[in-house]
């Protein structure tokens, strides 16, 4: 189906940076309603009517009146996902994205945690949007997004925008909730530094669960642009995708560009509309980055790198395909975006030019929900201007031109196709489904510096049980978080410490297949 909506160039008066993110949305609705602002599922979507039902969304979330800061989101890549998203923004209140391929009962601890009294649903997922509200110990209601056309509501504003939950050491996942001014100090120097307009087209590869996917939202809306959201089956192999809807702005995790580089489809040349090409969310290997530079001779290639409590992304670095600054392979992640501040310091809390990376400035996020403990560890007062600082776990290296290399990470803290996991959540899974003595969950196989999936080394008594734990396992865990193989042993080598070695472990994963794998 064609694509709707005009898409002649047109410029949109420079303005003073918003304080609330459907300002940005709104800007472009007013220059230009007749404009492309989305296509999602087919089909192309104006920015006028995005704008009306997003305004319905609101008015329905208004009538509701839930008490809390945060509205459930339960959508995926439907216009209802986007109407949804917008219309709980223009309503004051803040989106908590319940994505609907994550288990129902992981989705009902996330809903509980955020205090949810209502959930935005799209039409696909009213049945389990239900399922969820009734899971709830307090009342929660539904409204349902996409077609429904109501009236204008009034907009509201709050502080929060939204809030995710990422994985958590204690088995259970924690809220880290951002608010609108932060992202905005994001926005607005990417949309310098990506040189945005009304004429790009932007690629939403990311789950609304996923913050990098705010990026795609509130940039590319900022500048008055499209954005194309990938269908789930192309997520993977984009190379058809970005050539049919000439995406001239690219936005992905490095392993999209690993899988395209393993089907022999990232040729030079390959894709010339795009002008930006950026990745975060893992190590992004210098020899993946030339290819790609190849294959998009009318752009550049960004390494950016931030966590989730920092807003997206904090440092970026420029590649220069001809002398990329790397280390044992994976590009640099650059310098700190303007405002932001950033300190490498040592064990002792001390300034050095390798140890754990501390951020701070207007990106950050206030802590974690409702748990003042994790954030009084996560987020300290320190340095010579006695500034708030939060605290990665990545280990850096800075070089003496002000480049960050990242090394790696000080916890057991993994990533696997950009998701951060805390491989002690897998572990109390693992433990409490099996009912075994010990778990012990590792990243496997690594390849490049990005983790393709996680192995774990459980009891010899379990083994007969060890497809049933896996399917428990899926009940409790996103898909990207369970085992792909079981391993199973009394065997287990420990340090002078009395700790598991785990880089024996490791070691033993290495090994051709063992006995007692599943």
């Amino acid at each position: 189906m064609e694509e709707r909506g005009v898409q002649e160039e047109a410029v949109i008066v420079s303005r003073p940076a918003p304080d609330h993110l459907w300002t940005y949305f709104e800007r472009a609705w007013r220059t230009a309603p007749e404009r492309l602002a989305l296509h999602v599922d087919g089909r192309g979507w104006t920015y006028a009517e995005l704008a009306v039902r997003a305004l319905a969304v609101s008015e329905a979330v208004q009538r509701h009146q839930p008490n809390g800061p945060f509205v459930g989101l339960h959508a995926h890549r439907s216009i209802g996902a986007y109407a949804g998203l917008l219309g709980i923004l223009h309503a004051g209140k803040a989106y908590v994205p319940l994505n609907p391929q994550v288990p129902a009962d992981r989705l009902s601890t996330i809903a509980g945690l955020a205090d949810l009294e209502l959930i935005v649903a799209d039409a696909a997922r009213e049945a389990s949007a239900q399922d969820l509200a009734a899971r709830r110990s307090a009342p929660c209601g539904i409204v349902l997004a996409g077609d429904a056309i109501g009236p204008a509501a009034p907009h509201r504003a709050g502080q929060e925008a939204y809030m995710l939950f990422t994985s958590g050491s204690t088995g259970v996942p924690k809220g880290v909730p951002i608010r609108h001014a932060s992202v905005v100090a994001y926005v607005e120097h990417l949309l310098e530094r990506f040189e945005a307009g009304p004429e790009d087209r932007f690629s939403q590869t990311f789950e609304l669960t996923f913050d990098l996917s705010v990026h795609d939202l509130f940039v590319c809306w900022a500048a008055g642009a499209s954005l194309h959201v990938l269908p789930q089956d192309q997520l993977m192999a984009p190379a058809r995708f970005i050539r049919e809807h000439g995406i001239t702005q690219w936005f992905s995790v490095p392993s999209a560009a690993v899988l395209l580089d393993r089907m022999r489809l990232l040729k030079p040349g390959a894709f010339p509309s795009l002008r930006v090409s950026a990745f975060c969310g893992e190590p992004l290997p210098a020899d993946l980055a030339v290819k790609w530079a190849a294959a998009t001779p009318n752009g550049r290639v960004e390494n950016l790198y931030g966590p989730t409590e920092a807003t997206i992304a904090i440092t970026g670095h420029v590649l220069d395909p001809t002398t990329p600054k790397a280390r044992h392979g994976i590009l640099c992640i650059g310098r700190p975006f303007p405002g932001a501040r950033v300190r490498v310091v040592d064990a002792d809390g001390n300034d050095a030019p390798i140890g754990e990376l501390w951020l701070g400035g207007p990106q950050l996020s206030t802590g974690y929900w409702k748990d003042p403990e994790r954030t009084a560890t996560a987020f300290v007062i320190g340095g010579p201007d006695r500034e708030r600082y939060y605290r990665t776990g990545d280990q850096v290296q800075r070089d003496a031109d002000g480049d960050l290399y990242f090394i790696s990470r000080l916890d057991d803290q993994v990533k696997v196709r950009g998701h951060r996991i805390e491989l002690q959540e897998v572990n109390q899974v693992l433990k409490a489904v099996s009912g075994g003595a010990f778990a012990y969950a590792l990243a496997h196989p690594v390849r490049d510096g990005i983790a393709q999936g996680i192995e774990a080394f459980l009891p010899l008594a379990l083994q007969a049980e060890g497809a049933s734990i896996l399917e428990a396992c899926a009940l409790r865990l996103p898909e990207y978080m369970v085992p792909a193989r079981l391993h199973f042993t009394d065997d287990i080598p420990f340090t002078t410490s009395g700790k598991a070695d785990l880089r024996a472990l490791r070691a033993r994963l290495e090994e051709p297949a063992r006995t007692g794998d599943r």
